[in-house]
């Protein structure tokens, strides 16, 4: 008789709880030991962690450990086939020739396609919002954008109030924020 999904025939007279019960025994007896058998053959301990579940998971598997004459040469042989099987696959898979990627090597500092195009847009909406504006409105907005000049120099530089600088800032704004939203040109805006 076979147990569902494998192919591992049971053992005539085959117990399931005596196996569990000898395998928690004896993984209770020789875990430190084979932490130390992993340990000892230049696994890190997390890595000695997985190979003591893999082993753990191995002899789960195989019915008729509680009637294995010598248990604990069958957890150790079965650790050094676990050890032989990771070489092999190391050495087939070249896992030591690959570089690992991280999410942030992969990630661009390069604006999407569909971001440029949308960046280009707004910056011809606000190229067209600046022409509309009123000739001085206009220059006090581009004194404080472009030049970075404070309100203070504007007021000198233009020979207006600095709450006039404030109110032109104040219109230049308002019209380009309508421009963004897709509103129409008001007669304010001139």
């Amino acid at each position: 008789m076979s147990t569902a999904g494998t192919d591992v025939a049971e053992p005539v007279g085959h117990d399931r709880l005596a196996d569990r019960v000898a395998l928690e025994s004896l993984f209770r007896s020789y875990r430190r030991d084979l932490t130390r058998y992993f340990l000892r053959r230049h696994a890190t301990m997390e890595e000695a962690a997985d190979l003591v579940q893999e082993v753990y998971c191995r002899l789960a598997a195989r019915p008729g450990i509680a009637t294995l004459q010598f248990q604990k040469a069958f957890l150790f042989r079965t650790a050094d086939n676990l050890l032989k099987d990771r070489r092999r696959q190391i050495k087939t898979r070249h896992t030591f020739d690959h570089i690992p990627l991280e999410p942030e090597a992969l990630s661009s500092t390069e604006a999407s396609q569909e971001q440029q195009i949308c960046g280009q847009q707004e910056l011809a909406l606000l190229r067209t919002a600046i022409l509309e504006m009123a000739p001085r409105c206009r220059q006090v907005f581009l004194l404080h954008r472009l030049d970075n000049m404070s309100y203070p120099e504007i007021a000198r530089h233009c020979a207006i109030s600095v709450s006039m600088v404030e109110k032109h800032i104040s219109r230049a704004l308002a019209i380009c924020r309508a421009r963004l939203r897709g509103e129409p040109p008001t007669l304010q805006d001139r």
